[in-house]
């Protein structure tokens, strides 16, 4: 299941560097730009998104043009986390999100277990947002090509191993 597109960008040289930030601005600042880059796929982890900013008007309309950019293209944002239950109180512009734009978006739960080895993270062809804990207070902007496929290919399982979470609406009488 390639999430490859003709259009992203030539991978980065497995040399280029990799920056780090000290700052939850910062590392928001990083997650609205890689999602303003327009990649075909990006994927998401963390325990409950509790340190990401999807409740800021920038980061939401940055998820919009994101899902708008190309009509064609299947469902390529997948968001897992340990534990969806309190997203759609804590993150109404999210949830409005997720539910105008459920045929963009896919979201998964997985058991701590069989998270382990997991960090909090937001990944796309061309780079990724990589922190070093659930707070986003530091971590770094990954561009280096093999640590990118680690990062792919570690969301992949836990992704396999995930179950469906937080429906785009709630059914009801």
């Amino acid at each position: 299941m390639g999430l490859g597109h003709p259009g992203d960008a030539a991978p980065q040289p497995s040399c280029a560097q990799d920056v780090s930030f000290d700052t939850r601005a910062d590392a928001h600042s990083a997650l609205v730009t890689l999602v303003a880059g327009q990649t075909v796929a990006l994927l998401c982890f963390s325990a409950d998104f509790s340190g990401w900013p999807l409740q800021q008007s920038r980061f939401i309309r940055q998820l919009e043009l994101w899902a708008l950019h190309d009509p064609t293209r299947p469902a390529a944002l997948r968001m897992l986390a340990l534990d969806w239950s309190t997203a759609p109180l804590r993150f109404a512009r999210f949830s409005a999100f997720r539910r105008d734009f459920a045929h963009r978006i896919e979201c998964r739960q997985i058991s701590e277990t069989q998270a382990r080895g997991l960090h909090e993270m937001a990944w796309t062809p061309r780079g990724a947002i990589y922190a070093h804990t659930a707070t986003w207070m530091s971590g770094e902007q990954v561009r280096n090509v093999t640590r990118l496929h680690a990062l792919r290919q570690r969301f992949e399982a836990a992704w396999q191993q995930a179950r469906p979470a937080f429906p785009a609406t709630t059914l009801g009488l």
